[in-house]
């Protein structure tokens, strides 16, 4: 039976072990205990404080001691129950300023980087100090990346190779105050105030133009019966104002 089927049962000790069956079973020891990336998934999120809770999704296999060795399987071994970590910080691009986030929901996935030291006193404090904690790479310090899915969610339609795209399903916000609607090319103008009052003031001239022409009683805009009407002049700046935008993304 080879070591892949019988998982851990390579570095078990024999009967005589020698130097070198010492040092692989050592260092398997010291390789299992050493965490670094898993993945995980979110079961919870505090957009406050921008924290999760997040369940460890690589569950450890540890070496059933209350079941014997067989010919069937010479290394027992229990499957624990999932890790639920809390109070795990969640990574964003941000710099100065200025930031991306996108809204994080029960069942997000993505990767859960392990400090090799405590992150209590730099996340109460914010600036160099001591870890206190003596813990290494313990897998509540760590770091919550939303990224990567599993084969059975991906990116539907497959991602675009002639532009970056930025989506979301529900809301697109650029600036955190944003609540107008982004006009897009085919969006429709509608007159502005000004610009209404001056295609009135138009159309009523030219009601008046007709109205003289036909040698009927004066214009509401001329001086007096019979007279040249008054016509409107400098038409406004403001000539329309985008109607319709876009109302999934938002601007401020």
């Amino acid at each position: 039976m080879g070591s892949r089927e019988n998982r851990t049962g390579v570095f078990e000790l024999g009967q005589n072990p020698e130097l070198a069956d010492l040092f692989r079973v050592a260092l398997r020891g010291l390789s299992l205990s050493l965490r670094t990336h898993t993945m995980g998934t979110v079961v919870a999120y505090n957009p406050a404080t921008q924290r999760a809770t997040v369940r460890v999704d690589v569950l450890q296999v540890i070496k059933n001691l209350a079941i014997p060795p067989s010919a069937v399987d010479p290394n027992p071994t229990s499957t624990q129950a999932p890790v639920i970590l809390t109070d795990i910080p969640v990574a964003g691009p941000r710099s100065g300023g200025g930031y991306l986030t996108f809204p994080l929901v029960p069942g997000d996935t993505g990767e859960l980087h392990v400090q090799d030291r405590t992150l209590q006193q730099w996340t109460a404090l914010g600036q160099a100090t001591d870890p206190v904690g003596a813990f290494t790479h313990s897998l509540a310090d760590s770091i919550f990346h939303p990224n990567v899915h599993a084969d059975t969610d991906p990116i539907v339609p497959p991602t675009d190779l002639t532009a970056a795209v930025l989506h979301h399903d529900l809301l697109i916000k650029l600036g955190r105050a944003a609540a107008l609607g982004v006009a897009r090319v085919t969006d429709t103008t509608s007159p502005g105030a000004s610009m209404a009052l001056w295609e009135s003031q138009v159309t009523a001239a030219l009601v008046a133009m007709a109205a003289l022409f036909n040698a009927a009683p004066g214009p509401i805009l001329s001086a007096g019966p019979g007279t040249v009407p008054v016509f409107p002049t400098n038409p406004p700046a403001d000539l329309g104002v985008i109607a319709t935008a876009s109302a999934k993304t938002l601007t401020e």
